[in-house]
């Protein structure tokens, strides 16, 4: 669906303007259907992002800074976070041996389970969604939205 009927307006400032406007749109339909998905695993978004993270890493910990720094959605609030995932039995947390200020996370079979049980649905959705674009729309795709991020000087 186009942009001026999801949002009822035919006319914009710019061009540039049409566009943040439609990256914005579309960056909300994404999380919708994103979380859709992982609903039924009874995992949000962010959940799901730490997991990721704490995948790629596994066996090696990861501290809570760096699971910040790694979110695609930068929260604040990284140690409620890890609170809900850590109660639902998913990651495990302790302090450093080298300096107990830091807390070291990582993912547990249940949680590396988890991911594999939602892999099929994760990948359906992921072809679901972009199945309509070729390969180089994709790059070329990527390549715009990179360049409107990093741009700025």
């Amino acid at each position: 669906m186009k942009l001026t009927e999801l949002i009822k307006q035919e006319h914009f400032g710019s061009a540039g303007q049409e566009a943040l406007l439609n990256v914005i749109v579309t960056s909300a339909w994404l999380t919708g259907e994103l979380g859709s998905t992982m609903a039924p695993y009874g995992v949000t978004l962010a959940q799901y992002n730490v997991l990721r993270i704490l995948r790629g890493s596994h066996p090696k910990t990861l501290t809570c800074s760096d699971i910040g720094e790694r979110l695609l959605d930068r929260t604040p609030d990284v140690t409620r976070l890890l609170n809900r995932l850590q109660r639902s039995g998913l990651i495990h947390r302790e302090r450093a041996a080298h300096d107990r200020r830091v807390v070291e996370v990582g993912i547990t079979e249940k949680g590396l389970t988890l991911l594999a049980e939602m892999e099929d649905d994760i990948e359906a959705m992921e072809r679901r969604l972009t199945e309509h674009l070729s390969a180089e729309e994709h790059a070329h795709l990527n390549h715009l939205l990179e360049r409107l991020r990093t741009d700025q000087v």
